[in-house]
């Protein structure tokens, strides 16, 4: 086995046995960065919106410098050439309607109305082809141009898509690095509030039509399961992203989340387990005060990623049964001194490593304004404090 390989399987395991709610050598180190990789390389948010080289670039230079377990990629999800080849009218890019140092902006709308949920809940993907489509995108105004943005599109995210394949076989091969999740899904009543109804949209449906709504939470369970399965062909070595929005506190009042939030998202976590995969429940913002519903998942099924939630609390009650990550203020990783940082780090690794289940990472995805100094004292304090 040659070195690097030794040193791939090294970490994997470290990732694997702290999911697992064991206590590997030392504290694996998971960073969700973005943007801020392409600061780190030196790059415009201009250039890596719209050159995925040059995204590969950035995170082939982080990966170099840092000694980390695992990073997620390059800096940008949003390839603006592929939004512009379709129209779309929902996101701001760099260098197209904001500065060319400006992070993308998503410009939140009720996309679907509320009279589509019929036809929404009787063919999802017709609607979704038919309706949503052409209101989100310029280029499907007629048939033509539809079916012409569609193959530009689609050409775009197949080339896109090959470039990272050939990168993620290059990070592990020369630097012994994986990816730290694999597929990705939604809550449902994320999916909806999101793009589709927005926050209006839908904190309305939940008064004026909320039959309506339930309904069309439940037609999005099994699709959502089987999305997370395909995007991760089939891997449950690694877990399925999710990123949740709506649920953190205050959204929604505990008799809103426990009736519209958490019964449809419950099942998609135990439908993804019943197929082996685990989930990164990744709760954005303030979860404290459903922990003790999210207990009630299977064992393992999840690691809990903390935001802002109470991470004593987070402990107390999902600790031993979940592997827990994060909690490092993404506030600190911008305006604190390196020091703070290292200071922060160890006593999570005090308080919360102590008994490992434990993977360390920013409280949120590393935005453009983080200092290089401070991510740098994250990985050193848990590399030189974080071993068992």
């Amino acid at each position: 086995m040659s070195d690097k390989k030794k040193l791939y399987q090294e970490r994997l395991n470290r990732y694997v046995t702290a999911m697992d709610v064991g206590k590997p050598d030392r504290v694996p180190i998971r960073l969700n960065l973005s943007e801020f990789l392409a600061k780190y390389a030196g790059y415009t948010l201009q250039e890596i919106y719209y050159q995925m080289d040059k995204n590969i670039e950035s995170s082939n230079k982080f990966i170099q410098d840092f000694d980390v377990d695992t990073v997620p990629g390059p800096p940008s999800l949003w390839m603006g050439g592929i939004h512009d080849a379709t129209g779309a009218k929902y996101l701001k890019f760099a260098g197209r309607e904001l500065d060319k140092d400006k992070q993308f902006q998503f410009l939140e709308s009720d996309y679907m109305k509320a009279e589509d949920y019929d036809d929404f809940i009787e063919n999802p993907t017709k609607w979704i082809l038919t309706t949503l489509l052409p209101r989100l995108h310029t280029e499907f105004k007629d048939p033509y141009r539809a079916h012409l943005s569609l193959i530009k599109g689609a050409a775009g995210m197949v080339m896109n898509q090959g470039m990272l394949a050939e990168a993620g076989k290059r990070w592990a091969e020369e630097y012994g690095i994986f990816p730290p999740f694999s597929g990705m899904s939604k809550a449902p009543f994320d999916t909806l509030g999101d793009v589709l109804r927005g926050l209006h949209g839908i904190m309305m449906d939940m008064h004026l039509c909320p039959d309506k709504l339930l309904a069309a939470l439940d037609v999005l369970v099994d699709h959502n399961i089987y999305y997370g399965m395909a995007t991760a062909a089939g891997d449950t070595t690694l877990p399925l992203f999710m990123p949740l929005h709506r649920g953190s506190y205050p959204f929604l009042n505990p008799e809103q989340w426990d009736k519209f939030y958490w019964p449809t998202l419950k099942k998609v976590i135990e439908g993804l387990w019943k197929h082996g995969k685990r989930t990164l429940f990744y709760a954005e913002g303030d979860w404290t005060p459903y922990l003790e519903k999210i207990a009630e998942l299977p064992d393992k099924s999840i690691v809990f990623h903390v935001d802002m939630t109470d991470m004593k609390k987070a402990k107390e009650i999902l600790g031993g049964r979940f592997c827990l990550s994060g909690n490092v203020p993404n506030t600190l990783l911008t305006y604190g001194t390196p020091e703070e940082v290292s200071d922060y780090c160890k006593k999570l690794i005090d308080e919360v490593a102590c008994d490992g289940g434990f993977i360390m990472d920013a409280g949120g995805v590393v935005q453009w304004d983080a200092k290089v100094e401070n991510v740098r004292a994250m990985i050193e304090t848990t590399l030189e404090y974080g071993v068992y």
